[in-house]
């Protein structure tokens, strides 16, 4: 499977679902819910007994949260309890709004059909998203959404957050910027693309860096982030926004899926690297490795 392949949605595209399920302005009650019979993400948390779409009938839609790279969709049940609709697009799950009369798309596994007329279609051909619903309480107490770190586009977020999440991880600084229970939101897109913004190694052991270097770090992963939310996100294979456009980011990243070409800085060659099986780029005068 190729790098494209294996992709999938980071906090920037997630945004962009969410923002584009807001401006579809979804405010009526769901008045029937179809599920195929297809088994989706697995894994503890993602069981189909453990789904509990139903409870989501006759519910009213409110606001459209992200936490990391998941969609948190406050409704309001029929007794007006507080429930949410948990989404996880995984590598090729895409969420789009609908009319009836429009043709349902093969890989469609989850429609709410609302009493205005229009429907959320979640559509995953390869079947790693997932979906889940129940009391707002029990979702966000509850993982994956509880072991979930600091959101890294918070007010709050800063290098002294990212050092104590990360400081003392041997783990190489490319990787461990990965771990959801440290930042969340993440991903190999991103994570490459910050290292080079902040002119760090990005196979140099975390533990080890400065606090100005987790500073430069903590800035550079704000850099790119919002650039990708600007752009739309990055659609290097299946990802698409709720209207179906891709993203415009990939034409902005800096590093990122160019291997062998100029720096954009020195134009020295960029190489390649592969680490904990995911593929990665880096400028070997940039990007230097620390001395030993």
């Amino acid at each position: 499977m190729s790098e494209a392949e294996r992709a999938m949605p980071e906090l920037p595209e997630v945004e962009s679902v969410r923002r584009g399920l807001v401006r579809a302005r979804l405010r009526e009650p769901v008045r029937e819910i179809w599920r195929s019979e297809h088994q989706l993400r697995t894994g503890a948390n993602w069981l189909r007994s453990k789904e509990n779409l139903g409870c989501l009938l006759r519910a009213t839609p409110g606001p459209v949260r992200r936490r990391g790279k998941y969609l948190l969709w406050d409704m309001s049940g029929e007794d007006e309890e507080a429930l949410v609709l948990l989404i996880h697009l995984g590598m090729s799950g895409r969420c789009g709004v609908a009319r009836p009369e429009q043709p349902i798309v093969a890989h469609t596994h989850l429609i709410l059909d609302f009493e205005d007329g229009r429907q959320l279609r979640f559509v995953d051909p390869r079947r790693f998203g997932g979906v889940r619903a129940g009391p707002r309480e029990a979702i966000y107490q509850s993982d994956p959404v509880a072991s979930l770190g600091p959101e890294p586009l918070s007010r709050s977020f800063d290098g002294a957050v990212l050092e104590a999440a990360l400081g003392r991880s041997k783990r190489a600084l490319r990787d461990a910027l990965l771990d959801q229970r440290a930042v969340a939101g993440i991903g190999n897109i991103y994570a490459v693309e910050a290292c080079f913004e902040a002119k760090l190694n990005p196979l140099r052991p975390a533990a080890g860096l400065s606090s100005q270097a987790w500073l430069k770090l903590a800035d550079a992963l704000q850099l790119v982030l919002r650039r990708g939310v600007e752009n739309g996100g990055t659609t290097l294979k299946d990802f698409r926004n709720v209207v179906g456009e891709v993203g415009r980011n990939q034409d902005d990243l800096r590093v990122y899926g160019r291997a062998g070409q100029p720096c954009p800085r020195c134009s020295r060659k960029l190489r390649d690297f592969v680490s904990q099986g995911r593929s990665g780029v880096y400028c070997t005068r940039c990007q230097p490795a620390p001395r030993k």
